[in-house]
């Protein structure tokens, strides 16, 4: 392996690191070498003998698990690429980046991390992405180390864009900090070509998936509005349906906020009846298209991830959820974990559909 030519800035560290039997992450920003340092680190390790264990916690440029997740997986077998490593665990983010959401960003990391340890791995290297920028960068970077705890920290920088990290990353002595430039054979990638190296991981993941169909009884949805709020009785929703003379799918008080499902958007006038009848200030409606290929997390009755699904229709009249996944069986779902992103099966994203549902 020509490592050594191509990365001569990171020889020591990395010749330390495969020595040690640390739980080692790498922080740094777009297009840094991040992944880079983490698949040369693995491939050594695993040469070494190592069980080594592998956390992705890159969502927009996933290397195990498909986008809009974090992974985990223990490396069994010699291999070639990262890709060709099917995860042992996953956490559903549901977008590409934790900017928006931190909270289940931090839950996920953890939950994929914890998920490795009964696998008994005999060191671990972490992969997070490149969203360090503004204080909401900083801290969401600060709160993940702290929360998972490394043994060593590899930080990639160029000139001193995390220095502000950084900083903060010195005055700890619960592990070692190894600084290090970003090799000038790091290249930077545009942003179609990330765009369309997650395509391709899109596709991959649901290249063999098939349509499962499960009834709305046997599940929850969670992560979005929908489901949150209590349904309004079936007397109620036909009495508002015929009150405004539209077909009313599905009706739910989520707070002090009506959230409808229609077949046809609703006029003005329909909607002020419609509040006035319910006793509300606010209603959210979304079309019943507004779900179609909507990215979803597919979570058993033990709290674990398992696969990620793509709504084919939301059926309120046969009370059925069809979805297309590579999954083996849709019996073991007890939540499905909605996500912000609308995908087709060849991986074109086409955004995110539902800003209140």
């Amino acid at each position: 392996m020509r490592w050594r030519e191509l990365y001569p800035e990171w020889q020591q560290a990395v010749d330390e690191l495969v020595a040690s039997r640390d739980t080692v992450l790498t922080v740094g920003g777009i297009d840094a070498g991040k992944t880079t340092f983490c698949a040369l680190l693995l491939k050594l390790k695993h040469q070494a003998g190592m069980r080594v264990g592998f956390v992705d916690l890159d969502a927009g440029q996933t290397t195990v698990g498909p986008p809009a997740a974090f992974s985990s997986v223990l490396i069994r077998k010699p291999y070639e690429l990262l890709h060709e490593l099917s995860p042992d665990s996953l956490a559903f983010l549901g977008d590409v980046s934790p900017v928006r959401h931190t909270a289940l960003a931090l839950t996920g990391a953890r939950r994929v991390l914890d998920d490795l340890t009964p696998l008994q791995p005999d060191s671990t290297v972490i992969d997070t992405d490149g969203y360090i920028s503004g204080w909401h960068g900083r801290a969401y970077k600060l709160m993940l180390i702290d929360l998972l705890r490394p043994q060593a920290i590899v930080a990639l920088q160029r000139k001193d864009e995390l220095e502000p990290i950084l900083d903060a990353l010195r005055r700890r002595a619960d592990w070692k900090l190894y600084e290090l430039p970003v090799p000038q054979t790091i290249l930077r990638k545009s942003p179609p070509y990330r765009a369309q190296q997650r395509r391709t991981a899109f596709a991959r993941y649901f290249e063999q998936a098939q349509s499962h169909t499960l009834p709305l009884d046997q599940f929850r949805f969670v992560g979005r509005r929908l489901g949150a709020g209590q349904p309004i009785s079936e007397s109620r929703r036909r009495y508002l349906a015929d009150q405004v003379r539209a077909e009313l799918l599905h009706a739910e008080m989520v707070g002090d906020s009506l959230h409808l499902i229609v077949r046809q958007p609703l006029s003005d006038a329909q909607l002020e009846t419609l509040m006035t009848l319910a006793g509300v200030h606010n209603l959210v409606m979304l079309p019943q298209s507004a779900y179609h290929n909507l990215l979803v997390g597919l979570v058993d009755y033990t709290g674990r991830c398992y696969g990620l699904g793509l709504i084919e229709s939301l059926d309120y009249r046969a009370r059925t959820l069809t979805l297309l996944s590579p999954v083996r069986s849709v019996n073991p779902v007890r939540w499905v974990q909605l996500g912000y992103l609308r995908v087709l099966p060849d991986g074109t994203e086409l955004g995110e559909p539902l800003r209140d549902g």
